[in-house]
């Protein structure tokens, strides 16, 4: 069985560089640090701004409402033996419905976080793409590889981030 997935494998391979022996186009690869492109753009830092001071909202506003539900909360601990049964019970049905809206908004708040980020980032990182496929396509560069994930790469390996930053005009 072994033998036979060997002579496959073999014939591939013969077949696929026998079809392009006349053809000899070379292939080209590079990397990028994408993430390191994205935060040396004037662009990202304005986008950052934006979405931390989304965060500051939202973060105001859960803690408006855990303020209030734990004044709600005291005044309830302290008056609740002078409460009628119906009372007490009306004020913890309150209480608990604040403790339930505050958490609702808490996962709401994360699901418009993340499309609020996703839409200020992405002209941003439309802005990245863009440059890193023009580079590559003056360079000849058939293939940009991620750079974080790499695991390996020879001192004469072709780095497009100083190239892509040139062509964006980033100085640092």
């Amino acid at each position: 069985m072994k033998n036979i997935l060997k002579i496959v494998v073999i014939s591939i391979v013969i077949a696929a560089f026998g079809n392009n022996v006349n053809a000899q186009k070379v292939i080209k690869l590079a990397h990028i640090d994408s993430q390191a492109l994205l935060q040396s753009m004037s662009e990202y830092d304005s986008a950052v701004v934006k979405i931390q001071a989304f965060i500051k909202d939202l973060q105001g506003e859960i803690e408006t409402q855990q303020v209030e539900i734990n004044r709600k909360s005291d005044e309830f601990q302290k008056n609740s033996a002078n409460l009628t049964d119906l009372v007490r019970t009306s004020r913890q049905q309150e209480i608990a419905g604040m403790y339930q809206r505050l958490q609702e908004f808490q996962q709401n708040a994360e699901q418009s976080l993340q499309q609020e980020q996703a839409k200020i980032m992405q002209p941003v990182q439309e802005k990245a793409t863009k440059a890193i496929e023009a580079v590559a396509k003056e360079n000849g560069v058939t293939y940009v590889l991620e750079g974080q994930t790499l695991l390996y790469k020879a001192g004469d390996a072709l780095d497009l981030l100083p190239l892509v930053k040139q062509h964006l005009g980033i100085k640092k």
